[in-house]
């Protein structure tokens, strides 16, 4: 899921339109202008029915597909299948993949993805042609292993991480981009065009999606910290941090980014608002992954490691239940800011 942005007093930028920030990758690009509308009844199954997975199954329903959904939280499968007359509720992830040849996950790590593809692949294998779309946020060396368990099961694994925000994610705005072997991204895109206004293919490796994704995500973090050094500067130096930022992201920074983070790290406002809200937690994980991915390939990215510090310090300091953005915090802590409470 793509962190998002505030909606703090009567500042609220609108949802990103799927964050469809300008690269197209290699291979086809997949879009909203076109596509067909409906999906006709196909059966589908989904597990992990979190703020994200919850809005594109909505967003599939609406699309004609009927879907067989699981997730453990049984409030939260309840609710989802009481929203929609063509989502049934399953008992178990096997049961999932005994009633659908085409299932998207939506988990919130890779452990947990891993544990659920374990389960899944049993039933998911008997049918003809079955693909698992994953559209988790995980490092690509687990993406790469899991698609050689299910080739080797003569299933489809299709990466397709997911940026957006939850009010952006129900509207279908998403931006996904894709990786996986040709064949089983014939059945995966049209369906997540369904629910994105952008689909990206980025070949048929299956670690290349889940690398464009942490690549976003690092690139959010570092624009977050670099506003929160900037606006430190200018409030030690007596100017006033909101009017500077709004200056600097209405003029030579005008983007979505720096305008939705800007009003956060300048206002100190870093609530978890329900629809513009990405954990802190989740953050530090991804920031953890960026590491990891690069270390892999002896990559340096001395960044990435001073986010990684930002966000044990805020871990730290109790701030797990906030924004993201509340790494930066940090910045107007050091420079000795009194408006830090």
């Amino acid at each position: 899921m793509l962190p998002r942005l505030s909606l703090s007093g009567q500042t609220c930028l609108a949802a990103l339109r799927g964050c469809d920030v300008g690269f197209h990758g290699t291979g086809l690009l997949h879009s909203a202008l076109g596509r067909p509308r409906k999906l006709h009844g196909k059966a589908l199954g989904f597990i992990g029915l979190g703020k994200i997975g919850s809005g594109m199954v909505g967003n599939l329903a609406k699309a004609g597909a009927t879907i067989v959904a699981f997730d453990r939280d049984s409030t939260a499968l309840a609710d989802v299948a009481a929203k929609q007359a063509s989502v049934s509720a399953a008992a178990s992830v096997h049961e999932v993949a005994q009633r659908a040849s085409v299932v998207l996950t939506a988990l919130p790590n890779d452990a947990v993805l891993q544990i659920v593809a374990d389960e899944l692949l049993p039933a998911l294998s008997s049918h003809t042609a079955p693909v698992h779309i994953s559209c988790s946020t995980v490092a690509p060396s687990t993406t790469r292993l899991l698609e050689t368990k299910h080739a080797a099961l003569g299933i489809g694994f299709v990466s397709a991480p997911v940026f957006a925000r939850p009010d952006g994610m129900r509207r279908g705005e998403a931006t996904i981009p894709v990786s996986g072997p040709a064949w089983a991204k014939t059945h995966a895109v049209p369906i997540l065009e369904k629910t994105a206004s952008g689909v990206h293919d980025f070949g048929e490796d299956p670690g290349a999606a889940n690398t464009v994704k942490l690549g976003g995500n690092f690139l959010i973090a570092a624009a977050i910290e670099a506003l929160a050094e900037a606006a430190a500067l200018a409030e030690s130096q007596g100017v006033d941090r909101e009017r500077f930022v709004s200056l600097m992201s209405s003029t030579i920074f005008d983007c979505l980014i720096y305008r939705g983070y800007g009003h956060r790290v300048a206002a100190r406002d870093h609530f978890p608002y329900p629809d513009a809200h990405f954990a802190l937690d989740l953050g530090a994980k991804d920031v953890a992954l960026v590491q990891q991915a690069a270390v892999e390939k002896n990559c340096p990215m001395p960044l990435a490691s001073l986010l990684r510090d930002r966000f044990l310090t805020a871990q730290s300091l109790g701030r797990n239940g906030l924004d993201w953005s509340a790494i930066a915090l940090r910045a107007s802590e050091d420079s000795g800011s009194r408006e830090v409470g």
